[in-house]
């Protein structure tokens, strides 16, 4: 690692304010929510997350595929694994690690609009502003970052660094 950009104590403080918001908005929600994580990138960020809703909840998984192998740069995107929870009249919130060029999260969101969910929103962990499309916006963000390649809490290179428990930015030597 080259540095740590956000401790973990800070993630669980933010995990924490993130759950707050979200059940401020669907802690009346009778049928409960639908929560969709982006695997593999989400599983550490989703699994904190949902111990703090105090609320019913379904959880269906898509897996996304964007990286392959050893490299930094995104290729064609690919839907690895659908839903298999109909969605059509029911709130849903889609939780991603990072959102970045946009591509994956505009993607998943159109797909999922498609099947009629009563809403829906966003979740991500973190948004590189200098990166971000402007007219793509997450309901909910834990952080604004930079733009450097960062890993841990979830977020890997080729595979690693997911169990690290800080998101820290690898070293540039490391990936390019």
């Amino acid at each position: 690692m080259d540095r740590i950009l956000i401790d973990r104590d800070r993630i669980r403080g933010r995990v924490e304010e993130i759950g707050r918001e979200i059940t401020a908005v669907y802690g009346d929600c009778l049928d409960g929510l639908v929560i969709v994580p982006v695997l593999a990138g989400s599983i550490i960020f989703l699994a904190d997350l949902i111990r703090t809703l105090p609320f019913k909840m379904k959880i269906s998984v898509m897996t996304v595929s964007r990286y392959r192998g050893a490299t930094t740069t995104g290729g064609a995107t690919q839907f690895v694994h659908d839903l298999t929870l109909d969605i059509k009249g029911r709130h849903v919130l889609i939780v991603d690690d990072i959102l970045d060029s946009g591509t994956t999260l505009r993607m998943v969101t159109a797909q999922l609009r498609e099947r009629g969910p009563a809403s829906l929103r966003t979740c991500v962990l973190l948004r590189k502003t200098a990166r971000a499309p402007k007219d793509l916006t997450a309901d909910f963000v834990g952080f604004d970052i930079e733009d450097s390649f960062v890993v841990g809490y979830g977020l890997d290179y080729d595979g690693h660094y997911r169990n690290w428990p800080d998101i820290a930015v690898l070293r540039p030597e490391l990936y390019q």
